[in-house]
């Protein structure tokens, strides 16, 4: 793994074993999934607790700008957020004020919380990592006015991106390559996050390395697991 390269993996299972197992890696941390995960509040704050306190970073992933829901999550330490589906310049803005205390020119609220060690700590200073996800052909088509917003960097969803495109994961489609082309342009190195969602789609990556992000995430548990079964059960 490149050093400089934030390097994360997806989390979809509710369950803090999980997220220590993850956490117990070479690995900067996880991407709690509240978009395709099954977490409720309880299990999602447990979550990110266990990872905080194993010295790695807990993103979450929403699927809305649910606003109780992003601020749960920032309260109890969450090191940042990861909005799926940013495709506009005014949903990008709400998304980021959300995260920001009015200090920083956002709109979220302060608290007693684990955040600040129940007031302990200065209450309303930190900025969590924001990140926007891109993943459809309006995203990219906005990419130009979205990137001039405070978001610490953008991660291309392949597989949507591909869907809404009409090439669903055809990887050498030139719609596709034209659009991975577009964003290379538009994206400095230092913003431009993958997901790499299974493992055929990490080793397409090791071999054909078209991008150089500084942020990736490799893979998800679920597909973890059951390719360990196959190989060791020969399933």
């Amino acid at each position: 793994m490149n050093n400089k390269t934030l390097n994360l993996t997806l989390q979809s299972l509710p369950n803090s074993i999980i997220t220590e197992t993850l956490c117990d890696s070479k690995l900067d941390g996880v991407v709690i999934d509240t978009e395709h995960g099954y977490f409720n509040n309880e299990t999602l704050v447990q979550c990110i607790q266990i990872a905080t306190l194993m010295n790695k970073k807990a993103i979450v992933r929403f699927t809305d700008l649910n606003k109780t829901l992003i601020r749960m999550c920032l309260d109890n330490g969450a090191s940042g957020v990861i909005f799926s589906t940013i495709e506009t310049v005014e949903q990008a803005k709400l998304a980021i004020e959300y995260c920001k205390y009015p200090k920083h020119k956002g709109i979220r609220g302060s608290s007693l919380c684990r955040e600040n060690s129940w007031g302990r700590k200065e209450m309303s200073n930190r900025i969590p990592i924001i990140i926007g996800q891109i993943e459809t052909k309006n995203g990219v088509d906005n990419l130009e006015e979205l990137t001039k917003l405070e978001f610490d960097y953008f991660l291309i969803g392949p597989y949507d991106l591909s869907a809404s495109l009409g090439c669903t994961a055809e990887w050498n489609n030139q719609i596709y390559k034209q659009y991975l082309n577009t964003i290379k342009v538009k994206i400095s190195e230092n913003r431009l996050g993958m997901f790499l969602p299974s493992i055929k789609d990490i080793n397409n990556y090791i071999n054909n390395k078209s991008l150089s992000p500084s942020l990736l995430v490799w893979g998800l548990d679920v597909d973890f697991i059951k390719t360990c079964v196959e190989l060791y059960i020969k399933l």
